[in-house]
């Protein structure tokens, strides 16, 4: 299959939004509200958890009729290892019936409570996932669904539950224990999950304009340079590990939809993860919700579908357990300020147009260096313009008497402007 043989909206919108928490969902005058509210905010895909035994059918029907999207979960409480029994798949079936295509059967096993009591200090192995894997994706496709290759929780290179090493350990073990099946389920309707945390590795830059590329950003390079998104997958572009490791060991592009993660709701009102980087509070929430799905209207990849924060509601929509309360965009007592900076988006235009083949080149070029890639900056057309080559650095701002200069290494030289003073750029030798 190619990317433009799966099922997604006329408009290619990526505006998405996880369900509730709970297997079970409104039904009546209840939902008919949330269909409301979900076009309302012109969200373009939703995802929902079903029991296994059918619970979503209802909802699922209401969301296609209104030209919204599911992704089902076929809920299963610690499901590894292990794989869907009989009726799991009497549903995937029923529901493909319906037009529903997208069905997650695992969720993020590089997690030990995503394991039966003992199996994670048993060997909680991304080969032993990945075989079970391959029979449910294999089954589902065999009934007409897209399965997902399980989307983890991203925690970079953690000692325990570290998301890069275990994506790179599954596909490797694809590559050289299950080539064929690998091939086949991912030639055939097979797509990624991932859950790209954000958390608050994002900015506002003095142009106005909002920046989600970390690690490429030059916060972070000023800090760490030559970081890559295969040292730290916390951000908007988590995505490219596995979407990199797939290519690299198998040659092929699938859709990616994060359905959770985002930009999550602060606890207690604030929360900042990393130091580097601004917090936020529900405000700061609202705004980066809005500059996220902007974001990604214009610089997601083709190959990614959709993002799905987590979560819309918690005791709203009757999930009583407290644990996702403070995650919700509607409370009990109000709605988040995330909910009306949503709806005053509008709906999505179409996608812009690609870019020219050079252009598209050349980004590809500078991520494989580990560097942001702006076709819209002013230094690399000034390095162009110059013959300065190829960077060798991101761009990173000085501070020198009171003024700040942002700069930028290429091999031919080094260049440079006061920030604000676009108009003036220089250059030095190294």
């Amino acid at each position: 299959m190619n990317l433009t043989d799966f099922v997604r909206p006329a408009n290619r919108s990526r505006r998405g939004i996880h369900w509730s928490p709970s297997v079970f969902h409104p039904t009546g005058s209840s939902l008919d509200w949330w269909l409301s509210e979900l076009l309302a905010m012109n969200i373009k895909w939703v995802k929902v958890l079903d029991n296994g035994g059918g619970s979503s059918k209802h909802v699922c029907q209401k969301l296609l009729e209104n030209d919204i999207i599911p992704v089902v979960r076929l809920y299963r409480a610690r499901p590894n290892p292990g794989h869907l029994n009989e009726e799991n798949l009497q549903t995937v079936a029923t529901l493909v019936q319906m037009g529903i295509r997208y069905f997650e059967c695992n969720n993020e096993p590089n997690l030990p409570i995503e394991w039966q009591e003992g199996e994670w200090q048993n060997g909680g192995r991304p080969e032993l996932v990945m075989q079970h894997w391959l029979v449910d994706a294999k089954a589902i496709i065999a009934r007409g669904g897209y399965p997902a290759f399980p989307a983890l929780a991203q925690s970079s290179h953690h000692s325990e539950t570290g998301s890069i090493p275990w994506y790179t350990k599954a596909f490797q073990w694809l590559d050289t224990q299950a080539r064929t099946d690998a091939v086949h389920v991912f030639s055939n309707g097979a797509w990624i999950a991932v859950h790209n945390a954000v958390l608050n590795h994002c900015y506002k830059d003095d142009e106005g304009m909002w920046h989600f590329e970390y690690p490429y950003d030059p916060i972070c390079q000023a800090d760490q340079p030559g970081k890559t998104i295969m040292d730290d997958d916390n951000s908007l572009i988590g995505h490219r590990v596995p979407a990199t490791l797939l290519q690299d060991h198998f040659g092929l592009k699938v859709p990616v939809i994060s359905t959770e993660g985002g930009l999550t709701v602060p606890r207690g009102g604030w929360q900042v993860w990393d130091q580097r980087y601004p917090g936020y509070n529900y405000e700061g929430h609202a705004e980066r919700t809005v500059a996220m799905f902007e974001w990604l209207h214009t610089n997601g990849e083709d190959y990614f579908f959709a993002m799905c924060p987590w979560i819309i509601a918690n005791e709203r929509m009757g999930h009583i357990d407290p644990a996702w309360t403070e995650d919700s965009w509607y409370r009990m007592d109000r709605d988040l300020p995330v909910v009306a900076a949503v709806k005053a988006m509008g709906p999505e235009a179409p996608p812009p147009p690609p870019l020219p083949l050079d252009d598209s080149l050349r980004n590809a070029a500078w991520n494989r260096r580990g560097i942001a890639y702006n076709p819209e900056a002013a230094f690399p057309r000034y390095a162009r313009q110059n013959n300065l080559g190829s960077p060798l650095t991101g761009e990173f701002d000085v501070e020198w008497r009171g003024k700040t200069y942002r700069v930028q290494g290429f091999t031919g030289a080094i260049v440079y402007a006061e920030v604000g003073d676009w108009g003036n750029i220089q250059k030095l030798s190294w």
